[in-house]
């Protein structure tokens, strides 16, 4: 519980530096909404994801396949009674092609930061700002994080992102959503 209020945090100090208005309100471009729950999503460009993880510790040749990746900022609130779980493995994305483009989980990130020599406190710095590969919601729980697509889907395509509480499995559907244009 307080491992996600704290990645929570984080994150939205990470969504704040990379795509807060003026006044310091995060705009959301794409909501989806099932009964208390809600998921929102915003593309992230590669110079705010190279800038924030260079100041973070990565070199910018090291951080470059992740900031050109098709990524976005992704914030998510339990506003029901009862708990939910997330899996970001169970996520996907769909192409208008048809073919199903997986989420890139941040362990995968993370196995190649370490090949990379990277060091640790920039290491820490990734994982936190990412949405967690596996997560627990209590009532009220929110998160925000990034995450990228392991490719980039041809044309707009949407987000499938399940979730499971007391009731069964449920899906969120983002749609329609494009990777960021630099």
């Amino acid at each position: 519980m307080t491992s996600v209020r704290l990645a929570a945090v984080v994150a939205l100090s990470v969504a704040a530096s990379l795509g807060a208005r003026a006044e310091g309100d995060i705009e959301w471009r794409h909501r989806a909404t099932q009964g208390a729950v809600m998921l929102t999503a915003n593309a992230l460009g590669t110079a705010s994801r190279t800038a924030f993880y260079t100041a973070r510790g990565f070199s910018e040749a090291t951080i470059r396949p992740y900031a050109q990746a098709c990524g976005f900022s992704f914030g998510m609130q339990n506003g029901g009674a009862q708990a939910l779980t997330t899996r970001l493995e169970d996520w996907h994305a769909i192409g208008a092609d048809g073919r199903r483009v997986a989420l890139r989980l941040p362990q995968a990130w993370d196995a190649e930061w370490a090949k990379a020599g990277v060091p640790p406190a920039a290491r820490i710095a990734f994982r936190w700002a990412q949405f967690q590969a596996d997560n627990r919601f209590e009532p009220g729980d929110w998160i925000m994080g990034m995450a990228t697509l392991e490719t980039a889907p041809s044309g707009p395509f949407r987000v499938v992102a399940r979730y499971r509480d007391e009731k069964g499995n449920h899906e969120l559907v983002l749609d329609p959503l494009a990777c960021a244009r630099d």
